[in-house]
């Protein structure tokens, strides 16, 4: 399940950065991090770890409830713009991406037969899967990002390119938004392995 999606657009800081910046290599540069945070769940079934999961997982905004997992984004990006004859145009680009998952963790596992164990590896395998699909997209998404503001044409002046810059990242953040919504509409393949495991147990 997708998590808040937030996309920091710091474009105000782009004409502040031209000055002192050397060679445009310095600022073309795209770093994606991932986190992985954990909350605390209790049971000694696999069925009771499921409805702790359900009163202490991540709230969703999207979905308006709480989660099993979550994964998120924080994205800025930073422009360098240089003034010249043909306008004004990108000298770099800097893009950081944080992606944080939100994971599910049992207080202790000894309290699980040997049974309830392998099941809650099988559980958790498949929200962990479903989770690093979003984090795949978001990688992309910020691939994409970096790769067409450096290919922005110039601009008349750089306040245009800022907006321009700015238009490109939210039409590209929505789509990877819609993007994430298809996924979790369709996989539910995902969501029946998952309950058919707690129901069972």
């Amino acid at each position: 399940m997708r998590g808040v999606i937030r996309v920091f657009a710091v474009a105000a800081l782009c004409t502040l950065m031209t000055a002192g910046l050397g060679a445009t290599a310095a600022l073309a540069d795209l770093k994606i991090r991932e986190v992985t945070k954990h909350y605390r769940i209790t049971g000694s079934t696999v069925g009771q770890l499921a409805a702790s999961m359900s009163k202490r997982g991540p709230y969703s905004r999207q979905h308006r409830r709480r989660a099993w997992a979550t994964a998120s984004r924080d994205m800025t990006y930073l422009l360098s713009s240089t003034r010249g004859s043909s306008g004004c145009k990108v000298r770099g680009v800097k893009v950081r991406m944080t992606i944080t998952y939100q994971m599910p963790r049992p207080s202790s596992l000894n309290r699980l037969s040997k049974r309830h164990r392998t099941k809650w590896r099988q559980l958790y395998r498949l929200l962990d899967g479903h989770e690093k699909v979003h984090g795949r997209f978001y990688r992309e998404f910020a691939k994409k990002v970096e790769r067409q503001l450096r290919r922005m044409r110039p601009a008349r002046s750089c306040r245009e390119l800022d907006r321009r810059a700015a238009a490109i990242v939210k039409k590209l953040g929505d789509a990877d938004s819609a993007r994430n919504d298809r996924f979790d509409a369709r996989d539910s393949r995902t969501y029946r392995r998952v309950e058919r495991i707690y129901t069972s147990s």
